[in-house]
């Protein structure tokens, strides 16, 4: 029976490097469902020959209405073909507490059933205090996993690692916690159970926008304009004419990262929570820089 895997956690924490690492340590018929709430696929991009099988599905939450329905009929896919795992690497910021339900409800119609193995949330140490703070996704993501991935604790000190363990056991009391350093899972034996969400914790809007850029950036525009963007951004990502070819571009923590790629474009996919028009905001920044572009 082909297991599946929840992959949860918000913007940034390690989500894709623990897919990476957990298909480089399961051998197999693997597939991965990689759910990017911008408009274009990256993370995809990011795991293109490490599975037998990589889908995508993006411009939305896999969890939510507007793409629920794609994510069913990908499943129901992929259960034909008998894998020996399916991990699904969902949105930074979606609301999860649906996926036992639609989990259910494919299994009710798939042709080979499914085993659900569980659900991890990965917990990026360096900056989930200031992400908890401003963000009801990011509680939801730690208070529906059956185990918790506190990760890159090497950017962080013992008394940091204390708070977020306090934090992360405010929201979730049960779920084995394991402090890690590249997203590794050391024990697969981990309950699961049925969540259910807090009542304290309401859904959140979130905006998204496309910006699309009419030639390369120069590094020095490209850097300044990402850390005027990254105070009221979630995520800043996208691909990126650099040099002689293209690159997975991610602005965070103030630092910029970049993956060579073959996929084509030049573009920054921007996601923000908050009362205020991020596409306004963009438009501000990007024209003060004088560069062309188009936002959508």
């Amino acid at each position: 029976m082909t297991k599946v895997w929840f992959v949860l956690g918000y913007l940034g924490s390690g989500k894709t490097t623990f897919v990476r690492d957990f298909l480089s340590r399961h051998a197999g018929r693997n597939a991965v469902l990689v759910n990017d709430f911008g408009a274009e696929d990256v993370d995809g991009v990011l795991l293109e020959g490490r599975a037998e099988r990589v889908e995508s599905i993006f411009n939305g939450s896999v969890f939510c209405s507007c793409r629920s329905e794609n994510f069913v009929e990908a499943m129901l896919r992929l259960s034909r073909e008998k894998f020996d795992a399916v991990l699904v690497e969902t949105s930074g910021l979606a609301n999860p507490f649906q996926m036992r339900n639609l989990f259910s409800y494919i299994n009710e119609r798939a042709e080979n059933a499914y085993s659900f193995a569980g659900a991890v949330c990965v917990v990026d140490a360096s900056n989930v205090e200031k992400v908890l703070y401003s963000l009801n996704a990011a509680k939801m993501q730690i208070a529906a996993a059956d185990v918790i991935l506190v990760n890159k604790t090497d950017l962080c000190g013992e008394q940091t690692r204390l708070r977020v363990e306090r934090a992360v056991r405010a929201l979730n009391a049960d779920a084995p916690v394991y402090f890690t350093v590249g997203a590794v899972l050391p024990c697969e034996d981990f309950p699961v159970r049925e969540r259910v969400l807090p009542a304290f914790l309401e859904d959140i809007t979130v905006q998204k926008a496309k910006v699309t850029f009419a030639v390369p950036l120069t590094e020095e525009v490209r850097q300044k304009i990402c850390e005027r963007l990254a105070p009221f951004c979630h995520r800043i990502k996208g691909v990126l004419e650099r040099g002689n070819g293209y690159t997975v571009y991610e602005f965070a923590d103030g630092a910029e990262h970049f993956t060579q790629t073959e996929k084509q474009g030049n573009f920054l996919i921007l996601l923000a929570a908050g009362k205020f028009s991020l596409r306004k905001k963009a438009e501000e920044i990007l024209k003060d820089a004088g560069v062309e572009f188009t936002v959508c």
